[in-house]
């Protein structure tokens, strides 16, 4: 029987109850405190197998068209530079570089990497452990010099001499690289760099690629069944001895062995309602901000939750984040009124004389659709507007302004970023921040509406 049809006969087996099934969670006591400690679980466990589900969906071959497919421990560029054709599944991918994907099993020693001679182009490789939290290496921490690491897991093993270990906390991790690409122009080159990096892992792994059905843990209660085998394999705080406990005793904890055939009929409508109602709920939740100026907002515990797991799971749902030693991301959903933005509306963003963003490496504004966090198709191709935009205009006294609209502006396309038609929001990128941008001295400019005149039709040139 092919995997598709085991997965799928599974996954009917395991089918989650209907919303309004849920609502009657009290009248049964084995529910009601199944649930209570399936959503704790939910939220636990969510960067965990959200980290295992993409590890499946690009070291197999679920989908013919799908930008990535690697076996373990080999690193392979994006095809790319992210643009709407090609951002796939992403959550608000960059245009500004060329990212580079590898996924890691440390269980059986380290995974060795050289990385070559930068010449002063900016890269990072991001190492995400199972809890999402993000290990930088790259030009921050070698200035872009040729270097050889070993990355390695709490499995521990050899490291060769001439390598530097480089310790990750989990067996395994995500390395999301990126390389500075300046446009369309310099993609090849951009590629071509991407391939001279070498990573090489342990030579019991095989390089074969299968077919199989994309892994979907939250349709059923395979999401504990995922969270309780990874378990097995990851270094648990002596602080979270309690919390474990209760997962237990729920049948899905590091010391359980979770069969969803075994749950009682009360057990499997708890952990089910618990998964049904668990991404509402973080959706819910939302991303609280711990910085908010002129309508920019940023939270500055991202990359170091601690035991906030609530913020943990909300950080994996909307795409992961850097250390912000390496980056920070302010992002904006309203206008200098308050009001949401929008791309029937026209804006500005004007930068006064020396007041763009304080980095050491590349800044930018990309906009997405709010609903999806995707790049939308505009008519010029025009991803991001940032410090490296050719063609750019300087105000009378060496300010900067840019109009973000979704149809063209009067002021033409040199400092035009264009909008999704709808609803969207802005993310601004600064990567290896200066101190100012970091501690908040740096406040990015208020979003301004324009409210005349009307915006002139695009013309196909």
């Amino acid at each position: 029987m092919s995997s598709f049809v085991l997965m799928a006969a599974a996954s009917l087996m395991n089918s989650l109850p209907a919303t309004d099934d849920c609502a009657a969670l009290a009248k049964d006591p084995a529910a009601a405190l199944a649930y209570s400690s399936g959503l704790q679980g939910f939220v636990y466990g969510y960067p965990i197998v959200d980290m295992l589900k993409q590890k499946h969906n690009e070291t197999h071959r679920v989908a013919a068209d799908q930008p990535i497919v690697a076996p373990v421990n080999t690193m392979v560029p994006y095809p790319h530079i992210l643009t709407p054709e090609t951002q796939g599944q992403l959550r608000a991918p960059n245009a500004d570089t060329l990212y580079v994907n590898a996924w890691l099993d440390l269980s059986k020693g380290p995974v060795l990497i050289e990385t070559p001679e930068m010449n002063g182009r900016y890269y990072t490789l991001a190492f995400m452990d199972l809890f999402g939290r993000p290990f930088h290496l790259g030009t921050r921490t070698n200035q872009g010099r040729a270097t050889r690491y070993a990355i390695i897991g709490p499995s521990g093993g050899q490291v060769p001499d001439g390598y530097e270990a480089f310790p990750v906390p989990t067996d395994t991790a995500w390395m999301l690289g990126r390389i500075l690409a300046d446009g369309k122009a310099d993609e090849q080159q951009a590629i071509a760099i991407a391939r001279s990096f070498k990573m090489t892992g342990p030579a019991s792994f095989s390089s074969a690629i299968t077919d199989a059905a994309p892994m979907a843990p939250y349709a059923s209660l395979d999401f504990f069944a995922q969270l309780n085998g990874a378990w097995k394999s990851l270094p648990l705080p002596a602080e979270e001895t309690a919390l474990m406990a209760v997962f237990d005793k729920a049948g899905f904890g590091p010391k359980a062995r979770f069969d969803a055939a075994k749950l009682s009929a009360g057990q499997k409508l708890g952990l089910g309602c618990a998964i049904r109602m668990g991404p509402d709920i973080l959706a819910a939740q939302g991303f609280k901000p711990t910085w908010m100026v002129n309508g920019w907002v940023r939270n500055d515990k991202v990359d170091r939750p601690g035991n906030d797991y609530l913020l943990r799971a909300e950080i994996a749902r909307g795409g992961y984040v850097n250390a912000q030693e390496e980056s920070i991301y302010p992002a904006a959903v309203t206008d200098s009124t308050g009001a949401m933005l929008n791309g029937a509306k026209r804006y500005r963003i004007r930068f006064a004389p020396g007041q763009t963003p304080p980095v050491n490496a590349f800044w930018s504004i990309t906009a997405y659709d709010l609903k999806t966090a995707h790049l939308v198709p505009n008519p010029i191709r025009r991803y991001q507007f940032g410090d490296r935009t050719k063609g750019t205009k300087r105000d009378a006294d060496g300010g900067l302004t840019i109009y973000l609209s979704a149809k063209r502006p009067p002021q033409g396309k040199s400092n035009w970023l264009p909008t999704p038609y709808g609803a969207y929001h802005l993310v601004m990128r600064m990567y290896l921040p200066k101190p100012e941008a970091l501690d908040g001295r740096y406040a990015p400019p208020p979003i301004e509406p324009i409210s005349a005149p009307t915006p002139v039709a695009e013309t196909k040139k």
